[in-house]
């Protein structure tokens, strides 16, 4: 194999690898369209209702590549051929896409108001942190008097 083919090869290669990281991170970024944000209006005995989201989105790309001038067998005896090439590139690629409903707009004779969701699992877990870090503060300072 000549060293354009082989090159041609790994062009190809990583070109290929680009555009399906690409293809993903597209279909990732598609879930922050207004869609996702604003559900569709419904609407029942003259009141409208919208529902609202949050929307996050993290993502990481990482890539690489390499190149080898030959491949040297296990028997160390046996020389480098030096057209053979060991070539490889990679790339990759992660993310995540969550969305929480945070409101409700609600229109009706008497105008329009939101008005929030409130998720009470996540408060009652944030009450039971602050509660066990007070805890946990308060037996040291308890502690650090009877030393004393």
């Amino acid at each position: 194999m000549t060293q354009s083919t082989d090159t041609k090869r790994i062009q190809d290669r990583m070109a290929g690898s680009v555009d399906a990281v690409m293809a993903r991170a597209d279909r990732l970024f598609d879930t922050a369209r207004p869609e996702a944000v604003f559900a569709a209006p419904v609407t029942v005995d003259g009141r409208t209702v919208i529902g609202t989201a949050e929307v996050l989105i993290a993502a990481g790309f990482g890539g690489g590549g390499g190149f080898s001038p030959g491949r040297a067998d296990e028997d160390a005896a046996t020389p480098v051929d030096e057209t053979d090439t060991n070539a490889g590139g990679g790339g990759g690629g992660g993310g995540y896409a969550q969305s929480r409903p945070v409101a409700v707009v609600i229109i009706d004779s008497n105008g329009a108001r939101v008005e929030p969701v409130v998720d009470v699992t996540k408060l009652g877990l944030a009450a039971l942190t602050v509660f066990g870090s007070m805890l946990f503060m308060f037996g040291r300072m308890w502690r650090g008097s009877k030393g004393g």
